[in-house]
């Protein structure tokens, strides 16, 4: 018996995206069922043209029930979700028949991401499944079929060799569609309607920015942690958002300065759990690094490594992930001083496109004289001059010939755009300010070891309460601030080093010697 197969999707105003999209189903799928939402341009023309069978329904801020309101156009026994703004890869098509015949009722189709990069990520997601009434999507937005086929007792799906490409995630197209925005408006709703679970509370997170001052991502990632944490190890197993959520939110507390609490809360989600979690060892690995343990933090990455490229689950399945823990691992070996190790993970984190590490490549370059470091800052400051790391990395080069106005000007402009770097840009702007006798206050919290020492200082200086996060390496804490101290000194400022000794004394209990890190204190 022949399996038939119907291509189902939702669009409101896609005539830009649509052609491609059914172009490329073709003769690849038996039906096309496409469920309008109230478009204003060419798209329910551009879907009869494609011989499409068309239903209409009113737009209610519900994913979910358009994508079901889809299906139930469907006539085929098996369903191929797609998104207007996607096309099926053809180089992937040779199977498709085959793996319809066997495994389970719902299999994973790779889709690949692009956002602009040249070396996108992908993610698995069960978008190709039977035709059954118990087998619907579920939740508002970011909605899918996996928690009903739980429900429905069917076995968890497995990866065909199906791809699609998706093109919405360029980040001129998130704009000019307004995707965030939506998206945001329907999860808070659903949030102050008490309509929310663990998921749903983790995406309306992820969807307000890393850097937003207000609690309301932290309170998010609070919730999502306990009501994950109240379901059994088996339930969180079966959650492909899981180890995701906890890198998400140890990340966040890791930049609140709570390194212990960070630590724990990713150790935690990688022992309580019988899959893999690569993005939470991602998350401890930094948190380790930043917290003077670059050994351990070099080991747990190239474990993570491991685990990400062996997976077979919803999670990423490269990209940018793999490129995160490369540029982990590089600074690592820097920090051990590993040349070897360094330049081969620097090396494949920049092959995979990871930003972060073609600055750290440059910058090591100019540092060591190597002449093509400025032509190779050139073209970042060409294609990414908006990028708080590849301002900071033209700072520091600037600084290396002298020219101190355009370095701090860079650097001033780096830390108005939010990220890690636009922190480590504000560090560096304070540690100049004291330098040339001034007296900067410092706003931010303790996120690595620099800042924590920066507020060690102007704590023994003010003569301020400071107890330091206990999970931080105390010599390499104790290391960072005596650099400090060193760099005062040699500028001639004596007199805020005894203030900082006075300051200092009686106070071991607080970090373990600071009471003698000035010479005759």
């Amino acid at each position: 018996m022949t399996i038939r197969l119907s291509a189902c999707l939702i669009a409101r105003d896609e005539e830009e995206f649509l052609p491609r999209c059914l172009a490329s189903l073709a003769g690849v799928v038996d039906e096309i069922c496409l469920l309008d939402t109230g478009s204003r341009d060419r798209t329910v023309e551009i879907a009869h043209a494609a011989h499409a069978v068309v239903g209409t329904r009113a737009w209610d801020q519900d994913f979910s029930a358009a994508r079901n309101a889809s299906l139930n156009l469907a006539t085929g026994d098996w369903i191929l979700q797609i998104d207007a703004d996607e096309e099926i890869d053809p180089t992937s098509l040779a199977n498709l028949r085959t793996d319809l015949e066997a495994g389970p009722p719902c299999r994973l189709v790779e889709v690949t991401l692009l956002d602009g990069t040249s070396h996108p990520g992908a993610v698995r997601l069960p978008r190709l499944f039977r035709r059954d009434d118990r087998i619907r999507y579920r939740r508002a937005v970011h909605e899918s079929v996996i928690d009903s086929l739980a429900d429905a007792g069917f076995p968890p799906p497995a990866p065909c060799r199906l791809r699609l490409i998706h093109h919405g995630y360029k980040p001129e197209i998130l704009q000019s569609r307004g995707k965030h925005e939506r998206n945001l408006s329907i999860l808070r709703h659903a949030r102050d309607l008490g309509n929310v679970d663990a998921y749903d509370l983790y995406k309306l997170a992820t969807t307000l920015s890393a850097w937003d001052p207000t609690p309301e991502r932290r309170t998010a990632l609070e919730s999502a942690w306990r009501l994950g944490m109240d379901q059994s190890a088996s339930v969180r197993a079966q959650w492909p958002w899981w180890d995701r959520m906890t890198q998400t939110f140890a990340m966040q507390l890791l930049r609140q300065g709570e390194f212990s609490r960070a630590a724990e809360l990713a150790r935690q989600a990688i022992e309580s759990t019988t899959t893999p979690q690569p993005l939470a060892k991602t998350a401890l690995s930094e948190i380790l690094l930043r917290s003077g343990y670059a050994a351990q933090a070099m080991d747990l990455a190239a474990s993570a490594t491991l685990e990400l490229k062996s997976s077979s689950g919803l999670v990423a399945t490269g990209g940018q992930e793999e490129a995160e823990l490369e540029w982990i691992q590089a600074r690592c070996a820097q920090a051990c001083n590993l040349a070897d190790r360094f330049h081969a993970h620097l090396d494949r984190s920049v092959t995979l496109g990871f930003l972060e590490a073609k600055c750290l490549l440059v910058g090591w370059k100019i540092t060591q004289g190597v002449t093509q470091g400025w032509k190779d800052l050139d073209l970042l400051l060409r294609s990414d001059a908006r990028q708080a790391c590849v301002l900071l990395v033209a700072s520091e080069a600037s600084r290396s010939q002298g020219d101190r106005s355009t370095s701090d000007l860079l650097l001033q402009q780096a830390e108005r755009i939010p990220s890690d770097a636009a922190r480590l840009a504000t560090c560096r702007l304070w540690m100049r300010g004291w330098l040339d006798g001034n007296t900067p206050s410092f706003d931010l919290p303790a996120f690595d070891l620099e800042s924590t020492a920066i507020h060690g200082f102007l704590a023994m200086v003010r003569s301020t309460p400071w107890k330091p996060d206990p999970f931080l390496h105390v010599g390499a804490l104790r290391s960072t601030l005596a650099d400090m101290l060193e760099s005062l000194l040699e500028a001639g400022h004596e007199g805020v080093l005894r203030q900082f000794a006075a300051g200092a004394k009686g106070r071991d209990a607080d970090l373990p010697g600071i009471s003698g890190l000035v010479e005759g204190a």
